[in-house]
């Protein structure tokens, strides 16, 4: 890394530096691509996988499989850190930008995303995590984040691992709910997003969400901010 930088090193050559040693006859460099290999040569894959699944690998155990995942995890903040210094939620388009990395996922998650009065991200909590086809709801958790955060305004999104992000029939009813929940709190829900693996659903974009203006509902393709 020293003599060519980190951008020179195949996936490998850099999974082998986190892992630092080999093992009895296997080097650490023969045990990273025995990892990448194991896991279908995808930085997805091994992001995924849970630590015991990954320190199964020979010459791997729990120490190196941690330190991986820790890496792996600063990877994902990072791009997100810098997601987040470019992108104002004030579309559905940008929100789907914002949550990029859930079109990855395996299984459902429910992110909270707690906005300010610009429709700017303070910051998000995956609150849920469902099984492969099924998030569960729990609007007095999405509350409770909101709360504790003196938040005005929320937007829901969550995935759907088959990557169609048609939204199902308890989809709509737990949207509703939790939308009449917000009314009643002061906590204004801006949008719920379902995102697939290339695109994605608005409530509010199709309608389903709507917005008032001069004492009438109608739908908005983008966002009003909440009053302060």
């Amino acid at each position: 890394m020293l003599k060519v930088g980190s951008e020179g090193l195949s996936e490998q050559e850099l999974i082998a530096i986190l892992l630092r040693t080999g093992t009895r006859g296997k080097n650490v460099f023969e045990v990273s691509e025995e990892l990448y290999n194991r896991f279908d040569r995808s930085l997805r894959a091994l992001s995924n996988a849970e630590i015991e699944e990954i320190a199964a690998v020979d010459g791997v155990g729990i120490a190196k499989a941690t330190s991986l995942k820790a890496a792996l995890e600063l990877g994902k903040r990072l791009y997100q850190e810098l997601s987040n210094a470019r992108i104002a939620l004030d579309k559905p388009a940008s929100v789907f930008e914002y949550c990029h990395d859930m079109r990855f996922f395996e299984k459902e998650v429910l992110r909270v995303i707690i906005v300010d009065s610009k429709l700017s991200a303070v910051f998000h909590k995956d609150i849920t995590h469902g099984t492969n086809n099924q998030t569960l709801f729990h609007p007095a958790e999405i509350f409770r984040t909101a709360v504790r955060s003196n938040a005005t305004a929320i937007i829901l999104v969550h995935n759907h691992p088959s990557g169609d992000p048609t939204p199902s029939e308890e989809d709509k009813r737990a949207t509703q709910a939790i939308n009449n929940a917000g009314e009643i709190l002061g906590i204004r829900l801006i949008d719920h997003l379902i995102v697939g693996r290339e695109s994605y659903y608005s409530f509010r974009a199709e309608g389903f969400l709507e917005v008032r203006s001069h004492g009438r509902r109608e739908g908005r393709k983008d966002f009003e901010s909440p009053k302060t």
